[in-house]
């Protein structure tokens, strides 16, 4: 009998290569501690940032909706953002953590934007760890 989980888990390191290989953006994720720091210049409290994840990624935007809110008359607009992260490195991501842009090879756009991560990533034979992501700043 042929057996076509064997030939998938065969391929899965190979074909997760290809994904880390399209990773061209770089990120700093984790936790976001409320402001205990005081910065003597601005007399405000900065949060503190707890980085568990700091490395590749891939910042990919989806599908775009716009509609008008009714109460403000305001046009809004929402986009699906996905993050991509290595399997192996990325074990300790979780719902609720900030993700902090740092750099992209092919959008300098992408330095500096924050954004929070909505849910979990797992599955059977994935290639990356693919996160909903919503931005922040």
């Amino acid at each position: 009998m042929v057996s076509l989980d064997a030939d998938v888990q065969a391929q899965l390191p190979f074909l997760r290569g290809q994904a880390e290989g399209r990773m061209t953006d770089r990120c700093d994720i984790g936790w976001e501690r409320p402001g205990d720091i005081l910065n003597e210049e601005t007399g405000e409290y900065e949060s503190a940032f707890e980085v568990v994840y700091s490395g590749p990624c891939r910042w990919r935007t989806g599908a775009t909706a716009a509609g008008e809110i009714d109460a403000a008359g305001q046009l809004l607009t929402e986009q699906d953002e996905t993050l991509s992260l290595p399997i192996a490195t990325s074990t300790q991501v979780r719902k609720d953590m900030v993700v902090r842009m740092t750099a992209s090879l092919t959008d300098p756009a992408l330095a500096g934007i924050k954004a929070r991560i909505k849910g979990p990533s797992v599955g059977s034979y994935m290639t990356a760890r693919r996160f909903s992501v919503e931005v922040t700043t």
